[in-house]
């Protein structure tokens, strides 16, 4: 609990923070930082230098719209939980775009025990429309989108991977967990 040291101040500058949100530290020390309302991803070195910046404001491949959560898996490979674009995107040590993801729950096994108890309730469920197309116009943002199809990201705030390599997202409007392998998000 003592105080050791402390980087960065606010600002937009390199090195400096407007709101960091997510923090995590990769196989070598270094440090990394969604950096939410600079919308971008900071890199330290284990000292505090600053090394390096990635993401830009906006909704495309490799940019970010308030991130919130970052982790580092074995390969180096960066995942960014994007808030605001209601996904996750994974980003190489080089800082290009490898990838994104925006959800694809199923139903858990605790979830089906406890549809077979409430046999009305399932009906009801089974009824219900959980991937309606939503309606596409310009003005449709990801966070509509997500809000009416179930198995979507809604609200992703923070990103881990686990010592077997399995990537978590907290799946925060959803109260859930979603949990994937590395191969199993798309291009």
């Amino acid at each position: 609990g003592s105080f050791i040291e402390d980087w960065g101040h606010a600002g937009s500058d390199d090195g400096q923070f407007n709101l960091p949100w997510g923090i995590n530290v990769d196989q070598s020390g270094n440090v990394y930082v969604a950096d939410w309302r600079n919308d971008r991803i900071q890199k330290f070195d284990p000292y505090g230098r600053h090394i390096g910046n990635w993401g830009s404001p906006g909704n495309g491949d490799g940019q970010f719209h308030r991130p919130a959560g970052v982790a580092i898996d074995r390969d180096g490979d960066i995942y960014v939980a994007d808030w605001g674009n209601e996904r996750v995107q994974v980003i190489g040590q080089d800082g290009e775009f490898r990838g994104k993801f925006r959800g694809e729950s199923g139903m858990s096994k605790w979830a089906q025990e406890y549809w077979l108890t409430e046999p009305d309730e399932l009906a009801e469920r089974e009824r219900s429309d959980l991937e309606p197309q939503p309606y596409m116009s310009t003005h449709t943002s990801a966070r509509s989108e997500s809000a009416a199809i179930e198995k979507l990201f809604w609200g992703p705030t923070a990103v881990k991977v686990d010592d077997h390599g399995r990537i978590c997202v907290v799946d925060s409007c959803r109260y859930r967990i979603q949990i994937y392998c590395k191969d199993g998000w798309s291009q």
